[in-house]
């Protein structure tokens, strides 16, 4: 067995040490805490493709995620489960994303439950979509098609921001 590479290192302030590429626990808890991991979300697609992609995306960020093809569906999971976050479409069969917010927030507001982060998602890039949005229980507002990068980005650290309240 090879034993790991270990080079002498000089410091800034002129010491010498030894240097290790043996994993750092620091950095393995530092990209864990940048993934999903241990977050519950409840995500709201009618676009079976759409739905199926955005739920990859987040369980492969070690998210757990109940996807819903319609506000009914989604009102129910999240009413059950109380997640970290719900992503909806807006733009839904039947029920639209706000009336499933207006459900979501007045059940939290009466069971005393802290509010879950809640993304509205749609092809509607207008201002006064995404003011609507904001004002029926909304905190954020992403247009289709969702950037993997950005949308991870925004779910960390608003939950983040959710945890430390």
């Amino acid at each position: 067995m090879m034993a790991p590479y270990c080079g002498v290192v000089r410091s800034r302030a002129g010491r010498i040490g030894r240097k290790s590429r043996r994993k750092d626990v620091t950095q393995e808890n530092m990209n864990a805490a940048l993934r999903l991991d241990q977050t519950t979300i409840v995500l709201v697609e009618d676009d079976p493709q759409s739905r199926a992609s955005l739920a990859s995306l987040l369980e492969s960020e070690g998210a757990h995620v109940v996807a819903a093809a319609d506000a009914e569906s989604g009102i129910e999971a999240a009413l059950h489960l109380m997640p970290d976050a719900v992503v909806c479409d807006l733009d839904l069969p039947e029920m639209d994303g706000f009336y499933l917010i207006q459900r979501l927030r007045d059940h939290e507001i009466r069971g005393d439950h802290a509010p879950a982060v809640a993304i509205a998602l749609t092809g509607h890039t207008d201002e006064s979509w995404r003011l609507r949005s904001i004002g029926e229980g909304f905190q954020h507002f992403m247009t289709k098609p969702a950037q993997p990068d950005a949308l991870i980005t925004l779910l960390r650290g608003a939950i983040d921001a959710r945890h430390a309240s």
